[in-house]
C-alpha cells in the first residue's frame, strides 16, 4: 500500500466554517522520512520519473470580492485582529494573484486527485492544525458541487496535527521531568542547583506553545521569506512538528 500526507492550512476572515478565505496551501510530505519530510526520497534512491511526479506545495490566493458576493462570512474580530498583525503577515496573504473562490476550490481538489493520480497512490491523508480547516474545506466542497467524501478525501483519513503534536510534546516532557528528577538526587548530594526542564508536563497540557520548543525547530530554508500566517509557512511549520511528533511517539 502506498499513502502520503499532506497539510492544508487556509488563512480566512473568520473562524466559521463559511468564513472567507483570503489565502490557501498544501504540502505533499512522507512521515516515514529520516531526514527531510518535503522530499520524495532523503535516501537518493527514487527514480527521476518518480521525483519528477512529486508535487510542488500548492499556494493559492482568493479574490474576496467573489466571496463578498458568494456570502462567505467577514468577521468584525477577525478583521480587527488582522490589522494588528505584522506588516509581513497581512503581505503574505495580499501579494499573490487572487482567483475567483471557485476556481480555487477546484485547485485543490483537482491538486489532490493529481497527486494520487501521478504517483499511483492507494490513499492520502489530510492533515490540518485543529479542525477549523477542515471545516472551510468541508464548506468550499459543498458550495461547489463536490462530495468531499467522494470525490476529495473520506473523513476517516483526516487527521489533525495538534493532537498528535501536543501528545507526543507531553511525552517529551515527562521523559525530561523524570530524568530531571534522577539527575537531581545525584546532584542534591554535593549542593549543586537541580536543573529544571524546559516546559513542565502541566505546560503542554495546558496547551502552551512552549511544547513545540521540545522539537527541532524548521529548517531556516523553509521559512526563509516568510512568517507566521502566511499559509504557506504555518503549512510548513505544522508539517514539521507532526512529522517530528510521529518519529517520537514510534520510540
Amino acid at each position: 500500500m502506498i499513502h502520503l500526507d499532506f497539510t492544508i492550512d487556509f488563512e480566512t476572515c473568520g473562524l466559521t466554517a463559511n468564513a472567507a478565505p483570503m489565502m490557501v496551501a498544501v504540502v505533499p510530505w512522507r512521515r516515514d522520512a529520516q531526514e527531510d519530510p518535503f522530499v520524495l526520497d532523503d535516501t537518493g534512491e527514487a527514480t527521476e520519473e518518480a521525483a519528477s511526479a512529486w508535487p510542488e506545495p500548492l499556494e493559492l490566493y482568493v479574490d474576496l470580492r467573489t466571496c463578498v458576493t458568494d456570502g462567505y462570512d467577514f468577521d468584525p474580530e477577525t478583521i480587527a485582529w488582522w490589522t494588528r498583525q505584522t506588516y509581513e503577515a497581512k503581505r503574505a496573504v495580499c501579494d499573490g494573484l487572487p482567483q475567483p473562490i471557485d476556481e480555487v476550490t477546484v485547485e485543490i481538489v483537482n491538486y489532490l486527485r493529481r497527486a494520487v493520480e501521478q504517483l499511483h497512490l492507494d490513499s492520502i491523508f489530510l492533515w490540518s492544525q485543529g479542525d477549523t480547516d477542515m471545516g472551510i474545506l468541508r464548506n468550499l466542497c459543498r458550495r461547489h458541487d463536490y462530495d468531499m467524501e467522494e470525490d476529495v478525501i473520506p473523513h476517516t483519513q483526516l487527521r489533525d496535527c495538534r493532537t498528535v503534536i501536543l501528545e507526543a510534546a507531553h511525552k517529551l516532557a515527562c521523559r525530561q521531568h523524570l530524568e530531571a528528577i534522577a539527575t537531581a538526587e545525584t546532584l542534591l548530594q554535593d549542593g549543586t542547583p537541580v536543573p529544571c526542564p524546559a516546559v513542565s508536563p502541566q505546560e503542554v497540557l495546558s496547551g502552551s506553545r512552549k511544547a513545540y520548543d521540545l522539537f527541532p525547530p524548521l529548517p531556516s530554508h523553509y521559512a526563509e521569506g516568510r512568517c507566521q500566517h502566511d499559509a504557506l509557512y504555518d503549512a510548513l511549520r505544522s508539517t514539521w512538528y507532526t512529522w517530528q511528533a510521529l518519529k517520537t511517539l514510534r520510540t
